[in-house]
């Protein structure tokens, strides 16, 4: 959402504005005598604390990022030439952190060892006391900068704002509780600043070929495959009992006024199963004439495309085997293998444990991180989603589709550092070709035109999550475990810690928040804007921009801005989503007009969505958990439900437990009793216990 227009310089008193302000510019000026008259009138809040900005106050920071390209100093090779004049060179803090020094009269040091982890940094300083800097921050350490706040190492800034401080911050948890709530340790106090992600908004969604999928369902006599033949193991899931037909095909319509109706109980999967042969005629056929006997769609792939697509998981696995089938029509003869799904990255592997969703809504991750292994059940209890006995029928759905060739075959392996997005979608014109047909990921960059022009979004399948039939995508965009905080044994003395909390709060001004979203104001059209598919006007890039990352980022606009301008660092802030927009193909803005105008939910921190078995269903969890020394230990304790080999064992039965060829010394649990023994081993009981009481204190904190 918007932040607020609620201007930084409100702090200052009106006696001290035209002296404190001198050097910093007049719209600065400006915009404080317009402010500050209204500096004591917000409601409930503490008087906004005077703020001297006239003497210089040097800040010491150190954020690690584990890359060295994304701390605040400029660490490229060759210089960046600002529209300016200015030449940024490396070893000086980035054009964003330079223009930072001016706006709040400080001189920031960057005391960043610049290639460390964010967790080793934490680790070091913490035996110094976190002494030798003034502010700290990173990727992934919310949950150390919670706990070593609730230690007195970090400032309380809840007291901070209780004295007046931090007002725009202030201003944006009051109208944001959510986040409130999020980031509220045990104490009932807030010691960091998150990386707020564009909340309320889709992160992820399903991306595909179209072309495809026209040429397999709507072009009459069309050359199929009759070479490629496929051995089937997925029994289907919409089957028996559990058939799916009826009004909406069992789906809430998409769009105003559209209505889907499933005639009969008819199974794709069953159907193609019988078949004698299985080729990508036999396979493809069997599928056009089961859409045109269930449904009454103008062309059978408006199954999948467009705003009437009313798909279930067993479809889309029919579509995917009628693609595995046809590899020489789909690709002009181009290839004799293509791949129906995958994954960018095989560190991103556990996206496809997000297809859990479309099997009665089983939980993986309740929100964007692989590591929300948890769920939050009726009784206001968090569970963990990898241990249930829905996730292990999940993976044997998953080892099904996997011994049909159905998925990727190198998604599983880490050791494979590959970006298989730009393999699949990327080399059709190469001489060596490979091909992929849909993904789950982020749509900017998915729909790229330098990608692949042929990729579009898909409204997600249809399923019956949390007892309701509907569309449903579980990621929506959270608060990240990146930020920072400010030391107490570093700011012991009152300036440096008013000028520390003047750093935070700027950047949930509008001013700031322009900055940090969008680069310096000399990288935007003056007086331009760019309306995003939701209507609003936002900052629009100037060409200097466009050409400069053009130049030295491959187009890549967020690398650029990280790794040379210095903005979109995941410090505290709230991402603003019309940069992505901005960053976005005409498809993929269609994409946004097709999901924002259908009734497709997803997951928030409010957790609201159609009423089902579940009230607290579609809550995301908080991105970290305040945890007590006690309750750390006990997890210490546990054999880490969290590390790599969990996951590996939970791959290691999609590879191999339908093809039953494990490698020697590797054991495939035969049902989910022995699945569960796994965790078991682990002390799961202990682990979920402790996670537990810490949300238990967290929602009582709140």
């Amino acid at each position: 959402m918007k932040i607020k227009r609620s201007d930084f310089l409100k702090l200052m008193s009106v006696t001290a504005a035209s002296a404190v302000l001198a050097g910093c510019g007049s719209s600065v000026v400006e915009k404080a005598a317009q402010s500050t008259a209204n500096s004591q009138a917000s409601s409930g809040s503490a008087p906004a604390a005077e703020l001297d900005l006239s003497e210089n106050i040097a800040l010491k920071i150190n954020y690690a990022a584990g890359n060295k390209s994304r701390t605040i100093t400029y660490n490229q090779e060759s210089p960046l030439n600002l529209p300016d004049g200015t030449n940024v060179t490396a070893g000086m803090l980035k054009p964003v952190w330079s223009h930072l020094q001016q706006v709040l009269n400080v001189t920031i040091t960057d005391v960043t060892t610049q290639d460390q982890k964010a967790t080793e940094m934490i680790d070091t300083a913490s035996t110094t006391n976190f002494a030798e800097a003034n502010i700290f921050g990173g990727n992934s350490i919310a949950d150390d900068l919670m706990y070593y706040g609730t230690e007195g190492k970090f400032v309380n800034l809840s007291q901070m704002m209780d004295q007046g401080y931090l007002p725009n911050f202030q201003n944006y948890l009051d109208e944001n509780p959510d986040v409130r709530r999020a980031i509220t340790a045990y104490d009932g106090n807030i010691y960091h600043i998150p990386y707020i992600a564009e909340l309320n908004n889709f992160a992820r969604s399903f991306c595909a070929r179209q072309s495809w999928v026209v040429m397999l369902l709507d072009v009459n006599n069309a050359p199929y495959d009759t070479a490629t033949e496929l051995t089937c193991h997925y029994k289907g899931f919409y089957a028996g009992a559990n058939a799916r037909y009826g009004a909406n095909g069992g789906s809430v319509s998409p769009m105003e006024g559209v209505t889907i109706t499933k005639k009969t109980d008819q199974n794709i999967v069953e159907l193609q199963n019988a078949l004698s042969v299985k080729n990508g005629e036999t396979l493809t056929k069997t599928f056009v004439q089961y859409i045109k006997d269930n449904y009454d769609y103008a062309s059978p792939s408006e199954l999948f495309l467009g705003e009437k697509a009313a798909y279930d998981i067993d479809e889309l696995v029919a579509l995917m085997r009628c693609i595995k089938a046809n590899p020489g029509y789909l690709t002009d003869g181009r290839a004799d293998t293509v791949w129906p799904m995958f994954t960018r990255q095989s560190s991103y592997r556990e996206d496809l444990l997000r297809l859990s969703t479309y099997f009665d809504g089983v939980k993986a991750h309740s929100a964007d991180s692989y590591t929300a292994r948890w769920y939050i059940d009726a009784d206001n209890n968090v569970q963990y989603t990898y241990s249930t006995e829905g996730m292990y029928n999940v993976l044997c759905y998953l080892s099904d589709m996997e011994a049909e060739g159905l998925i990727y075959s190198d998604c599983y392996d880490l050791t494979n550092k590959t970006n298989f997005r730009s393999t699949l979608w990327g080399t059709d014109s190469s001489d060596a070709p490979s091909f992929g047909f849909i993904t789950f990921d982020w749509q900017a960059s998915s729909t790229a035109d330098s990608l692949n022009s042929d990729v579009v979004v898909i409204l997600p399948p249809v399923a019956k999550v949390n007892g309701v039939w509907q569309y449903f995508i579980d990621n929506g965009r959270a608060i990240k475990p990146d930020g920072w905080a400010i030391s107490a044994a570093g700011c012991t003395d009152e300036k440096t810690l008013r000028r520390a909390c003047a750093l935070f709060d700027y950047f949930f001004t509008e001013e700031g928040s322009t900055l940090q979203n969008y680069g310096l104001p000399m990288n935007l059209e003056e007086n331009g804007s760019y309306q995003g598919p939701d209507g609003t006007s936002y900052p629009k890039f100037n060409q200097w921009m466009v050409d400069t990352c053009n130049a030295v980022a491959k187009g890549d606009l967020s690398t650029f801005m990280r790794d040379w301008m210095g903005s979109l660092i995941p410090i505290g802030y709230q991402k603003d989503i019309g940069f992505e927009y901005q960053y976005t193909s005409e498809r993929g803005f269609e994409g946004w007009v097709l999901l924002q105008g259908s009734t497709t939910t997803f997951a928030t921190y409010a957790g609201e969505g159609p009423k089902g078995d579940n009230p607290n269903y579609y809550k995301m969890i908080p991105p970290v958990f305040s945890l007590t020394l006690r309750q750390k230990e006990t997890i210490s304790e546990t054999t880490a439900m969290d590390d790599d080999d969990v996951v590996e064992k939970m791959f290691n039965i999609v590879r191999y437990k339908t093809r039953n060829n494990p490698p020697q010394g590797i054991t495939i649990p035969a049902n989910y009793e022995e699945y569960l023994a796994q965790f078991e081993a682990r002390n799961l009981a202990d682990y979920v216990v402790a996670y537990q009481q810490a949300y238990a204190a967290m929602q009582a904190a709140n």
